[in-house]
């Protein structure tokens, strides 16, 4: 999700806590996706709210640092309002069977109260058939996090080898920085910097490119991944939260251990040199997607959900 000023995001908070307060007894439950840091303490508002007035509550995690925020930047007793928070909910939904353990293990949730739902898309009506380009895709911050400095560390060799080359890169954070390096190893002919892309812009480049890639170090179930393989591109990321409950290595996608460039370079290398290879894994990641990942489902399964717990 793009950033917003400060004061918007007040002002957004403020206005969705009205909106709650005037409607919330018409309602049987709170389902509340909750992130790390400010994310935390906005949401707490209305879960305590919610449990006051007798709703049943879902929280929803989401955020890929929240084992970061919890356990590095938390004092005691912020840990201690945290615990408050999460023993409010009656379900707890976590995108991952590793996101599950972090919650066991810092007394966040039980075994019977947490509950591992993956994220879902729409699937598009479009199919690539044509996997000829070498053109790559990556969506998010760009910054250490998501692993784009581990890309232009081996961009150099990729396009040394591959001259065809074409790197998109979308999205906000270090723009300036990343400008900078591209220009300075001369890479700008090849990594073209694109800003923040959605909706039908962002169709477009799914549809122009045959390859993406999400290097990350940190991750829930990132959308971009499922967004990406529902439309058939080849997906090249790494082995951490809920990504290998996505991707199975050479099968429908390509993974490795994040900050791992030789591998990372590998994975590329695996795409670029053959065109059978980008068309079966691409295929292959669509599959998956459709029938795991599909929205349709997952909105008829979270129906049976919110009745199970209201039974």
């Amino acid at each position: 999700m793009k950033d917003g000023s400060k004061l918007k995001k007040i002002f957004v908070a403020v206005r969705a806590y009205i909106i709650f307060w005037l409607c919330h007894k018409h309602y049987d439950i709170l389902h509340v996706h909750l992130s790390s840091r400010n994310s935390t303490w906005r949401k707490a508002r209305f879960i305590r709210k919610a449990k006051a007035s007798g709703m049943r509550i879902i929280i929803h995690l989401h955020g890929s640092e929240f084992d970061i925020f919890y356990r590095d930047e938390c004092n005691e007793v912020q840990k201690e309002k945290i615990h408050v928070i999460f023993s409010m909910a009656d379900k707890i939904i976590a995108l991952s069977d590793d996101w599950k353990m972090f919650l066991l293990k810092y007394g966040l949730g039980t075994d019977d109260k947490v509950d591992v739902i993956y994220n879902s898309v729409l699937m598009p009506d479009y199919v690539k058939t044509d996997y000829s380009n070498r053109n790559v895709l990556f969506l998010g911050r760009l910054g250490e996090r998501k692993g784009t400095y581990d890309l232009l560390k081996i961009a150099p060799k990729i396009i040394e080898r591959y001259p065809d080359a074409h790197f998109y890169l979308g999205g906000d954070g270090d723009v300036q920085q990343i400008q900078k390096i591209c220009e300075e190893q001369q890479l700008q002919n090849h990594i073209e910097l694109i800003g923040w892309v959605k909706d039908q812009v962002k169709e477009d480049y799914f549809k122009r490119c045959c390859i993406y890639i999400l290097p990350s170090y940190a991750e829930g179930m990132p959308m971009s991944v499922l967004e990406a393989m529902s439309y058939g591109l080849a997906c090249v990321s790494t082995t951490v939260g809920g990504i290998p409950n996505i991707i199975t290595n050479k099968a429908n996608g390509l993974l490795f251990t994040p900050g791992n460039t030789d591998d990372f370079f590998n994975c590329l290398d695996y795409l670029f040199s053959n065109e059978d290879n980008r068309q079966r894994i691409g295929t292959n990641g669509r599959k998956r997607i459709d029938e795991s990942f599909n929205n349709k489902k997952y909105i008829l399964d979270l129906v049976q959900y919110y009745n199970k717990l209201l039974q």
